[in-house]
């Protein structure tokens, strides 16, 4: 047997072993495997290819997702492709800005209480689902926007999957701020006009989510998706 490169992750395999109801010894009848082998691995993760493989099958998972998702992500920056996307960045803030002068005065569009509260419950959101971990990348993972060669990796499919989450959160505080903005409105505002103006304010948390979603969130995970893609296809 050759020994693999790459160490799994003993704590995904102790996961996946007990999350079935298996015991070491269960495990290592259902993969075919010996005991002592299956101590190892959950001691220090190092493991061959065919015991990857058998462990794999034996929990009905792909192969990597037994590695452990690595801290840092593989980037090349290169100045050529940061002052591209800083462009392409400049391009849709330019298109939005020309939108909203054309829509209405720019003051119409500004309501700091939306900001802060659509950003706050986006985070905290990320914090219960993946931890102050899930959080600092997700802050941190923003800069990838301005990058492009990235190398696949389970870190890169873990940044992904909190962004898709983030999208989603995104919208669900927008809906929720909506929902009592419009209660607020409706048994507080009498007036035409001002009820009109009360609402347009009211939008304006789902207009913020809906940028911060699509024009910097969604764009992130196609890159980080593309690239996975990209590489698997090759």
């Amino acid at each position: 047997m050759n020994t693999a490169s790459n160490p799994i992750s003993p704590e995904r395999v102790k996961y996946y072993r007990k999350d079935n109801g298996w015991s070491q010894d269960v495990l290592a009848r259902v993969s075919g495997l010996s005991l002592r082998t299956i101590q190892r691995v959950e001691k220090d993760g190092s493991s061959s290819v065919e015991t990857q493989l058998a462990l794999a099958a034996a929990f009905n998972v792909t192969q990597k997702v037994l590695f452990p998702v690595s801290s840092n992500l593989e980037v090349h920056w290169k100045r050529k492709i940061i002052m591209q996307n800083l462009l392409a960045i400049i391009v849709v803030a330019g298109a939005i800005a020309m939108l909203v002068i054309l829509g209405a005065q720019l003051s119409s569009f500004i309501d700091w209480a939306s900001v802060l509260y659509l950003v706050l419950f986006i985070y905290a959101c990320t914090v219960v689902a993946f931890g102050a971990q899930g959080l600092i990348k997700s802050i941190t993972g923003l800069r990838y926007l301005f990058s492009q060669d990235i190398n696949t990796s389970p870190a890169t499919q873990y940044l992904s999957a909190i962004l898709k989450k983030q999208i989603i959160f995104a919208y669900g505080g927008a809906l929720i701020g909506l929902l009592i903005g419009s209660i607020a409105i409706h048994t507080n505002v009498s007036e035409s006009i001002v009820f009109h103006r009360a609402y347009a304010v009211n939008l304006l948390v789902l207009f913020y989510a809906a940028i911060f979603s699509e024009a910097l969130l969604r764009p992130l995970t196609a890159k980080l998706d593309s690239r996975d893609i990209a590489q698997t296809s090759h």
